[in-house]
């Protein structure tokens, strides 16, 4: 995995709180993405190799799907600068925390398996023109 998509995907993690919720429960958004990141990490872990890589993409995909209605629904609702600012106040940390985690996971794949790697890669949706259902 290249640093580029590396550092992708944490940048789409950490925009994940400044997209904006809006609505009665403004923790809503952030909490689901965070929960999204955590259960990515989570399935990351059990990669080892090619096959493992391979048992794990159909979880993968979901993920990315569920990734992708998360991206639509935080596009049409925003939050005020007052409640953005106590959403990061509250959200940045574990967000980028848990970034890093997942990061840190994508990199030891790559690192004991390039062919996982694009495998992990391509399940996500983090390959260009390519999309979570291909």
């Amino acid at each position: 995995m290249t640093s580029r998509a590396i550092s992708a995907v944490l940048v789409c993690a950490l925009a994940f709180v400044a997209a904006g919720c809006g609505g009665a429960d403004t923790d809503a958004m952030p909490k689901a993405f965070l929960a999204l990141l955590d259960d990515t990490t989570k399935v990351l872990k059990e990669i080892k190799d090619v096959p493992t890589a391979k048992a794990a993409e159909a979880k993968l995909k979901v993920l990315a799907e569920r990734k992708a209605k998360l991206d639509e629904q935080a596009k049409t609702t925003m939050m005020s600068n007052a409640e953005l600012k106590a959403s990061d106040a509250i959200y940045a940390e574990p967000m980028k925390y848990a970034g890093v985690k997942m990061v840190e996971e994508m990199t030891r794949i790559a690192s004991v398996s390039p062919e996982a790697a694009e495998i992990t890669a391509a399940a996500l949706g983090m390959r260009q023109n390519q999309t979570p259902a291909q």
